[in-house]
């Protein structure tokens, strides 16, 4: 079924006035009071009411509701906001909202709505102090999140890492992998692969870098692998670094830039060979732990000594215990 079909029954032509059927009156008996005519005049407000109510929960009407009466939905699928923003919203404040966004009621706030798509017309909307058009359907949370992700597939595509991180954290909540599969029109073979990217990248380090809309899986797989190798502490934080000084505010230039980075940095999987003197050592380097290792064959015994010494007045001297 093509992804175009697949949220045609969340989506149905609003009903126009021309098309809505009118309330038919019956003529008032002769001989009613003024309580019999109210009682069928509220009874006929009921029912309107009543037939209002249910074509707004079966998504057959477009409605305005406020922003502040909005909640976005209970998964993320952007990281921050996208660098056309800004253009966006103009376009909105000049022509208006073209199509309506699809919220559910809010499951756990009574009054409240929450967004199944449009989370970026919902944004602009907000930003310009304007209500949103939109049609309200009674979904689940798997009809939720496919259509949410079916949605963006249609429209400003995600990066590959907000698809990947969509997909991780869809898989955090227990959806099934045939859902998010379904969400995101992809194969069981590739979430695996997103899902993996995804929860081996640090989350600070991806929103320091952003969406980074022109860089694809490859990248994205060496990044992650080599991360992986050298995450300690002081590392992450120099490439925390990279991305505020680096002067880039392309998210796709951070990306560079945090990987031109780490390739200047040696792998601890490849111990540093300190060889070239007559006692040879070498340097281990993992995360949490740095371990200096020398031939003992080859040391006398006065200089294991005098090392273990050294090695205790510099650990004394940073304030580490030995």
């Amino acid at each position: 079924m093509g992804r175009k079909h697949l949220l045609e029954h969340l989506i149905s032509p609003p009903e126009t006035s021309a098309s809505a059927p009118q309330a038919i009156r019956k003529p008032m008996p002769r001989g009613v009071g003024l309580v019999g005519a109210m009682s069928e005049s509220v009874e006929t407000m009921v029912a309107d009411l009543r037939d209002a109510k249910e074509k707004l929960e079966t998504g057959d009407v477009i409605v305005e509701i406020d922003t502040d009466l909005i909640d976005p939905s209970f998964i993320t699928d952007r990281i921050g906001e996208d660098d056309e923003m800004d253009a966006f919203v103009a376009t909105i404040r000049d022509q208006g909202q073209r199509t309506p966004i699809l919220l559910r009621p809010h499951p756990e706030s009574r009054g409240r709505y929450q967004i199944a798509f449009g989370h970026r017309r919902y944004r602009a909307l907000k930003r310009l102090g304007r209500p949103v058009r939109a049609m309200v359907k009674h979904l689940t949370d798997e009809e939720l999140v496919v259509a949410q992700g079916q949605e963006n597939q249609d429209r400003l595509d995600l990066s590959y890492i907000e698809r990947a991180l969509f997909a991780a954290r869809l898989e955090a909540r227990q959806f099934q992998r045939d859902v998010i599969c379904l969400a995101l029109s992809i194969d069981k073979t590739e979430v695996s692969r997103m899902i993996s990217i995804a929860t081996a990248l640090p989350a600070e380090l991806v929103e320091a870098i952003g969406p980074a809309q022109k860089t694809g899986r490859r990248k994205w797989m060496i990044l992650a692998k080599t991360v992986k190798e050298i995450r300690w502490p002081t590392e992450m934080e120099r490439l925390l670094q990279v991305c505020k000084s680096g002067g880039a505010a392309d998210s796709d230039q951070r990306f560079d830039l945090v990987l031109k980075a780490l390739s200047r940095c040696k792998s601890p999987a490849q111990a540093d060979d300190q060889g070239g003197g007559r006692h040879s050592f070498t340097v281990d380097k993992k995360p949490g732990v740095i371990r200096i290792r020398f031939d003992e064959t080859s040391l006398p015994k006065d200089m294991v000594e005098d090392l273990m010494s050294r090695v205790r007045h510099v650990c004394t001297s940073f304030g580490a215990k030995t």
